[in-house]
């Protein structure tokens, strides 16, 4: 029993190291709040794009290949599809840039496409890019668990912090069902590939009632878990490892936050 006893606190204090050694994770989604705000205080479309493209390198070769990612890049695509074509049609200011349909014969030409209403879509686009971006290398970078106990060591109820871990839990989990559900389907012969309307409309329409279903079916098995282990009955909870924020982690926030607003002021 001795020996069991060592080599299982040996376990732990190989997790405890390897967890002080990495990044604290309120300091990461402090980082990633203030590159979220810095994204919506820049005007500047080529440092946005920069660091959008920087981002998504290293997306690309630290968390998950482009094949893999390939369905939310589509995603991205279409919503910034939808965003450019809500803002070239609701701005009406500058200077007329070119009209989307020229004139045929007698007709048009049609659609004008005005220089406020260009400048504003590309910035709107790169600002929802730069948000996700960031938020999936936070998702997929980030130990739920470890992110719900270095809230707690900063005071954070522990039931909120607890949340907050499951919602980051349940993301990847919520990819697999998706992919699960599709392959069924497509298996059943239904074409749920949203290369076209139709794929859209039923990629919609018998894919979003399982998700939910499933969902909720995850959502009362926790539940159900959690009560019959009395969660929520004490004030405090023992953590089984500790996060504590060090002087490491403080000194790589302040010089982010350094970055961004020479970033800003240059």
């Amino acid at each position: 029993m001795s020996g069991a006893v060592k080599i299982s606190r040996e376990l732990i204090d190989v997790k405890l190291e390897a967890s002080s050694n990495a990044t604290n994770p309120v300091i990461k989604f402090i980082a990633i709040i203030a590159i979220a705000v810095y994204y919506f205080m820049i005007t500047d479309l080529y440092r946005m794009y920069l660091l959008i493209f920087a981002i998504l390198i290293y997306y690309n070769f630290k968390a998950l290949p482009y094949q893999v990612a390939k369905p939310k890049y589509r995603f991205l695509i279409i919503f910034s599809l939808l965003i450019v074509i809500v803002q070239l049609a609701a701005s009406r200011q500058g200077d007329l840039v070119f009209f989307l349909i020229p004139k045929i014969f007698n007709l048009g030409p049609f659609f004008p496409i005005y220089q406020k209403g260009l400048f504003y879509a590309i910035l709107f686009v790169g600002r929802f890019w730069g948000v996700i971006t960031i938020s999936w290398v936070f998702i997929d970078s980030t130990n739920p668990f470890d992110f719900a106990q270095s809230l707690t060591n900063l005071k954070v109820p522990y039931r909120l912090a607890y949340s907050l871990s499951l919602a980051l839990r349940f993301t990847p989990v919520l990819n697999n069902e998706i992919t699960v559900i599709r392959n069924a389907q497509q298996t059943r012969g239904l074409n749920s590939t949203p290369n076209s309307i139709k794929g859209t409309y039923n990629l919609l329409k018998f894919t979003l009632f399982p998700i939910i279903s499933s969902t909720l079916n995850r959502i009362k098995d926790i539940t159900l878990s959690m009560e019959g282990r009395a969660f929520g009955l004490y004030v405090d909870r023992t953590p089984l490892k500790e996060m504590p924020l060090q002087i490491l982690d403080i000194i790589q926030l302040f010089v982010l936050i350094l970055l961004l607003m020479l970033l800003l002021m240059f």
